[in-house]
Order: C-alpha cells, then sequence, then structure tokens
C-alpha cells in the first residue's frame, strides 16, 4: 500500500545463471596392422572421436588427405551431432605401396571437426605410423658356357644375372668381375639400373682362353653385384663359375739319318730328331737323349730343356762317323 497514495504496488527482478558450456573433441587414430607390412597388404584405419565437452556438437566430419586411402565410413554418418560423452567411429583402409615399403614406414594425420552451439569450430588431429618390412638384400648367379673341354682360342661366355630378393626398391645396380681379358659387360636393363623386389638385371661378357689357362686346368673367376636400398645403404653379392679345360699330354718323335744307305767306313751320317708336343697342354724341361756310343753331342733348337708350347717342335742335330765295323 502506497504510504501517500494509498494503493497497491508490484516490482520485479531477475538474476541469470551461466552454464559450463565449454566444446571439446577428443580423437584418437589406429592402424591394423601396424607393423611388417609388404607390398599389397591392406591397412585398416579406425578414427574414434568423443564429444569431451559440456555441450553439442553438431556438423561433425572426420577427415585424412591419405593419398590413397579408401573413403572413410562413420557411425553415426556424418555430418553427426554428438551429444556430451558421445562417440563417432570411422574406418577406411590403405592398400600398401611399393613406395610405402621403400619408405620404410605410412605416416599420416586424420582431423574431426564441428561446429558448438554458437558456431564456433571445434578440432582435433591424430596420427599413426604403420612400419613396413624394409628388407634390402639382392643376390648373384654366374654361369659359363661351355663349361668344359675349353682349348686355346675357344670363347667362353659367361652370364651374370643380378635379382632383388629383398622387399624395398634397389638403386645404381651394377655387376662387376676383374677377370684379365674379359669384355666389357653388357646388361639389360643397362647398368646401373634400379630393380623393383623380384627384379633381375641380366649381364654377359665373353672370354677367349689362353694357353696359360689350359695349361692350369681349369679357368676360375668371381663376380661381384652391388647397388643401394632407398636409404643408399649397400647392398651385395658374388658368385663364381668355372671352366675346366682340355688337357691332353702327348709328344710325336721322329729320327732320321743322311745319308741311309750305302756308307762307308770314314763316311759321316748326320742325323736329325725332332719330336714335337702333338697335345693341347705346354710340356716343360723336353730333352733328347741318344745313347750310341761314337754320337757327337746333340746340338738343339731350342736348347734342350726346352718348354713346347702346343704345336712347337724342337729338332736336334748329331754327326756319327761310319767305322770299319759299322761296315762289317
Amino acid at each position: 500500500v502506497s504510504p501517500t497514495q494509498g494503493s497497491p504496488f508490484t516490482r520485479t527482478a531477475t538474476a541469470t545463471v551461466t552454464t559450463n558450456a565449454n566444446a571439446g573433441l577428443a580423437f584418437t587414430k589406429t592402424a591394423a596392422p601396424s607393423s611388417g607390412v609388404t607390398v599389397g597388404d591392406v591397412v585398416t584405419y579406425t578414427f574414434t572421436g568423443t564429444n569431451t565437452g559440456s555441450v553439442s556438437v553438431h556438423g561433425v566430419t572426420v577427415t585424412d588427405p591419405m593419398s590413397g586411402l579408401s573413403a572413410i565410413t562413420c557411425t553415426p554418418a556424418v555430418p553427426a551431432t554428438l551429444a556430451p560423452n558421445a562417440t563417432i567411429t570411422c574406418h577406411a583402409t590403405h592398400t600398401v605401396t611399393q613406395a610405402d615399403v621403400d619408405t620404410g614406414s605410412i605416416v599420416n594425420t586424420a582431423t574431426i571437426s564441428g561446429l558448438d552451439p554458437t558456431n564456433g569450430t571445434v578440432t582435433n588431429t591424430a596420427g599413426a605410423t604403420v612400419t613396413t618390412d624394409a628388407t634390402a638384400s639382392v643376390s648373384l648367379s654366374k654361369s659359363a658356357t661351355p663349361t668344359s673341354h675349353v682349348g686355346l682360342s675357344d670363347v667362353v661366355t659367361y652370364t651374370m644375372t643380378a635379382t632383388n630378393t629383398g622387399s624395398v626398391s634397389l638403386h645404381d645396380v651394377a655387376v662387376t668381375d676383374p677377370m684379365p681379358g674379359l669384355s666389357a659387360i653388357t646388361c639389360s636393363p643397362a647398368a646401373p639400373a634400379t630393380l623393383a623386389p623380384a627384379a633381375s638385371m641380366t649381364c654377359s661378357a665373353t672370354y677367349v682362353v689362353t694357353q696359360q689357362d689350359v695349361d692350369a686346368g681349369s679357368i676360375v673367376n668371381t663376380a661381384t653385384t652391388s647397388g643401394l636400398d632407398p636409404a643408399n645403404n649397400p647392398v651385395s653379392d658374388s658368385a663364381s663359375a668355372t671352366v675346366t679345360a682340355n688337357q691332353v699330354t702327348a709328344l710325336s718323335f721322329t729320327k732320321t739319318a743322311a745319308p741311309s744307305s750305302g756308307v762307308k767306313a770314314g763316311q759321316v751320317i748326320t742325323y736329325t730328331m725332332t719330336t714335337r708336343n702333338t697335345g693341347t697342354v705346354t710340356v716343360d724341361n723336353v730333352r733328347i737323349a741318344d745313347p750310341m756310343p761314337g754320337l757327337s753331342a746333340l746340338a738343339c733348337t731350342p736348347a734342350q730343356g726346352a718348354s713346347l708350347a702346343p704345336g712347337a717342335s724342337m729338332t736336334c742335330t748329331a754327326t756319327y762317323t761310319v767305322t770299319a765295323a759299322d761296315v762289317s
């Protein structure tokens, strides 16, 4: 009641209570399998987003810029609305490439984003790393044609094959062989080559057999292949081939006399003796002897004790004076 007017009156008042309106999104990303993957393996990624705030978040999406990633499928479907503590789960797959294996790991980051009730952006990121089976190795095989019974001036063809036996690409792959007399090595693909896993490079070279090879009985030599893995670490392997020679040891021998008939006492007979190496190997310390009494010393070309290569000969001469006893 108004003391002055004698009539009733009212007044109003308001109060404001503020809420704890926090917006937040937690985000995780996992991969299966997470290690030891090789080319062609399929990695499945799982993305999980949780509304960790006190207000709903709408327009929630999950993105991942990874090249080669499949479409991302989510439950609930995006764009989603997440009440506090609600969760969205998404999946995507990736097929491992050779580039992934060469790198050694697959690393990428995904993003979750949404809008709070005032349309303010809420976002978070999460990454996952998948390690690959990055094994670097190379093998070399070597063969020869023919492999046996080679002789002087025969041509031996060597074939050398380098194969990438690892899981990563190799570059600067080459084949070397220090064998003296070997021709230039030609390769397909041309060296230095880049080889993907299981790929091969085939090389060839030729060699002309020497007398020294035949005398030794065999030709043995070793080739080496080398290359670099994606991190430029060296890999190598070696292989040998043995070619056996056709070894034949033989000497022919002839002896002639001049004159060979009608000789008289006091007449001089000249004997000529020739030995020839009719085999395939060198014969050392060749000597001719004749125990005939009264025979002169032998004069030889080359000198006694010589080495005769195949086809070479040594000729010796000696003289003898006919006696009366011979004539009788």
